[in-house]
């Protein structure tokens, strides 16, 4: 075993309290482990560790890779290195608050890693199913611009190598083409009326999607990526922001795209779609960065409403093995995305 690997336990066992005295800097009497999210956590293995010591927080959450297929899926998309990229590189520099990271290890060429963070658990975590208040979203919108302004204007360009354009060839190649079988199971399980003009983007979903890809890396703003209300805790008009597997650069708008309508209720967003991305090119400005017009961010937006759609429709090619709270979340996100994409008319761009 190599002094890296070493350092980088295998699995919950190795989080022993040697191991956790040598992380935290300080001893660890007694650790116990409890897993927690088996229900939403699909990539990642997520636990509470309960510690008893001198000097150390009484609990800490761990973050192992999964050990089921998504492992392998995360490792191709490179979603564990650019989590610790982000830990390693971004957080506590960026305007964007995130749990405190107390160690971010990866073994390098393997999708072996640890995550200690600050647990949240007297936070108000969001609830993705029951969605966001339009307070929330506001609150989330200025953590976004925060991050998307200090990208551009303040990053060490080398602290952004590890993230990705959103248009990769994987993005195009594999989950693209997934879909079309999800769209099939959505209209198989669904019971949400979808208009005629939605079912037939939908269907020929494959050929517009490139055209939607290709404007969102117009931009190179650092993107959360998968800002689900399930990844922000809310302490008032405090957000602390996590998971940041799929953080990307490209058009910041994306990022408030999919947050606003697959976030939000469709009651609660009906209506307020421009003004919510007014409000963030207002803060983007107050960040110091005031070219990013209007005309041009609600285009962006239009092709990221339209086209992040794939992210719950893709999951639902796993029905058969989705808990059912995944299920019944995946379809009302893809209904969401499908009642927004016809009240703000986000099929215009593509014609």
């Amino acid at each position: 075993m190599t002094s890296a690997a070493a350092e980088v336990p295998s699995g919950i066992d190795g989080l022993t309290v040697q191991w956790l005295t040598a992380a935290l800097g300080a001893p660890v009497i007694e650790v116990e482990a409890e897993q927690i999210a088996q229900d939403s956590g699909f990539s990642s293995l997520l636990y509470r560790l309960h510690l008893t010591g001198d000097g150390v927080p009484p609990t800490l959450i761990a973050k192992l890779p999964a050990q089921s297929e998504a492992r392998g899926a995360m490792e191709m998309l490179g979603g564990y290195r650019r989590e610790l990229a982000f830990y390693q590189e971004v957080a506590g520099h960026a305007p964007m608050e995130t749990p405190q990271v107390y160690t971010a290890r990866m073994v390098a060429g393997t999708a072996d890693f640890v995550l200690l963070l600050e647990d949240l658990q007297h936070w108000d975590n969001a609830d993705h199913l029951a969605g966001l208040s339009i307070n929330q979203a506001r609150v989330c919108i200025d953590a976004l611009a925060g991050l998307h302004a200090w990208s551009i204007r303040d990053a060490d360009v080398r602290a952004l190598e590890g993230f990705p354009s959103i248009d990769t060839p994987i993005a195009r190649d594999l989950l693209v083409p997934a879909f079309e079988p999800g769209w099939r199971v959505y209209v198989e399980k669904s019971s949400a009326q979808v208009p005629p003009a939605v079912a037939a983007f939908a269907e020929q979903f494959a050929e517009h999607a490139g055209d939607a890809l290709t404007a969102l890396s117009e931009r190179s703003m650092l993107l959360h990526g998968d800002i689900r209300a399930d990844n922000l805790f809310f302490d008032g008009d405090r957000v602390k922001v996590v998971d940041f597997q799929f953080a990307a650069r490209g058009a910041g708008a994306a990022d408030i795209a999919y947050l606003v309508s697959q976030g939000l209720p469709t009651d609660v967003r009906r209506g307020h779609d421009e003004q919510l991305v007014r409000d963030y090119l207002g803060r983007l400005a107050e960040y110091g960065v005031g070219e990013y017009p209007f005309d041009e961010a609600w285009r962006h937006y239009r092709y990221a409403v339209a086209y992040l759609m794939v992210l719950p429709v893709i999951t639902l090619n796993g029905w058969d093995a989705l808990p059912e709270r995944s299920r019944a979340l995946c379809l009302t996100l893809t209904d969401r995305a499908v009642a927004t994409i016809g009240e703000i008319d986000a099929l215009e761009v593509f014609a």
